[in-house]
């Protein structure tokens, strides 16, 4: 991979984790959950999802099955910080930073109901954060 491939692949995923993060799960958290996350919380899931979005560009093949592979990706990040709300209070008995899917609620959904609502929302906020990407980056190629 050349060199201007990677500072546009780091530029990517910053964009990719931004939207993902600042607009659509921030949106979500202030307008559907109780009680709202701390400033902490969405700067570090921006760091990994940036982080992830990262290693997703770098390896994976996107001219075929796009869609299915940006929804993949998707669903493993929205895993992986899904981990994040349940693994790290279990092990630890805190959250390092913000609040544990046990203290929250999604439009009073329960735990169940407020993780499969939340893993539909980190999903979406990479799929939204991908395709606003490619947007972006479209009106600067050559």
């Amino acid at each position: 991979m050349k060199k201007r491939d990677y500072l546009k692949i780091s530029i990517s995923s910053i964009i990719i984790a931004a939207v993902g993060v600042f607009v659509i799960d921030y949106f979500s958290h202030l307008l559907f959950s109780e009680p709202m996350e701390t400033l902490g919380y969405f700067f570090g899931k921006m760091a990994a999802y940036a982080l992830f979005s990262f290693l997703f560009l770098s390896f994976t093949d996107l001219r075929k099955k796009e869609f299915l592979k940006a929804a993949v990706g998707g669903i493993m990040v929205a895993s992986l910080w899904g981990m994040y709300y349940n693994i790290f209070p279990l092990l630890y008995g805190y959250s390092p930073f913000g609040i544990s899917l046990a203290g929250l609620t999604f439009l009073g959904m329960g735990v169940f109901g407020t993780g499969l609502a939340f893993g539909i929302v980190h999903t979406l906020a990479f799929i939204g954060g991908y395709y606003t990407n490619k947007l972006i980056m479209k009106k600067f190629k050559k």
